[in-house]
């Protein structure tokens, strides 16, 4: 535990009991330590609730880095170019919004419904975006390194040229989407859905297919797992 945080305990621990000091205290003897606890409370407490950011002042500014947006509602909000690294918008509802270019690194979308939005360019390195359902959104070239996509949801999602590097897509349900020219490199696709997708030039190199089902792909002229083509060339 860092300084700040045990700073920010004391103080809301101080801040709590202050209604009780004043009660039984003389005014003469709060004392130098009272007016220096309650000064640290105004400073502090004001700092924290900023985080707490409302959906007027998101479409305003389009800027809430380390924000807790859980459960908020910006469907259909224009939100191109927004900065929301680090943020928690799990179970947020994001149907229709508009993300393109956005800086979503290390944001937090367990279970945030993403259907039908606008994610090209957008940046989700790192993100947490377990259980999300992200059926028909456009992902053009959107980069998902290392992202946590388990039990997702990208039923006839377009993926073209997305960065998947390293991700996690553990039972996923990726079926119709299109992942041509994909960037698959040492993801993990253990029991994930890809029936009907579509793979062409997708890099699936090191790449984990463990239980995967491919029923009805198209990995023409894909890079499989083995550095091999499906039809046994690495000459593209």
């Amino acid at each position: 535990m860092n300084l700040k945080v045990v700073l920010i305990i004391l103080t809301l621990l101080a801040t709590a009991t202050l209604p009780l000091a004043i009660r039984f205290a003389p005014a003469d003897k709060l004392g130098p330590s009272f007016e220096k606890s309650r000064a640290l409370a105004q400073k502090v407490i004001p700092s924290l609730k900023a985080k707490q950011a409302d959906v007027e002042h998101i479409l305003k500014t389009k800027k809430c880095v380390g924000c807790n947006l859980t459960a908020i509602n910006l469907s259909g909000a224009d939100l191109s170019g927004a900065d929301f690294r680090n943020s928690d918008l799990s179970r947020a509802n994001l149907t229709n919004a508009k993300l393109k270019d956005a800086k979503m690194s290390g944001a937090r979308l367990n279970g945030t419904n993403l259907t039908h939005a606008d994610l090209d360019g957008a940046d989700f390195k790192s993100s947490d975006l377990k259980g999300a359902d992200l059926s028909d959104a456009q992902l053009l070239n959107t980069n998902l390194t290392k992202a946590n996509l388990s039990t997702a949801i990208l039923k006839r999602t377009e993926l073209r040229d997305a960065d998947l590097t390293g991700a996690k897509l553990e039972r996923a349900n990726m079926s119709h989407a299109s992942l041509v020219g994909a960037h698959l490199t040492e993801a993990n696709l253990t029991g994930t859905n890809l029936s009907n997708a579509v793979l062409r030039y997708a890099d699936l190199s090191k790449a984990v297919l463990n239980k995967t089902n491919l029923n009805g792909a198209d990995l023409s002229l894909a890079i499989m797992p083995n550095g091999t083509s499906a039809y046994g060339t690495t000459q593209y």
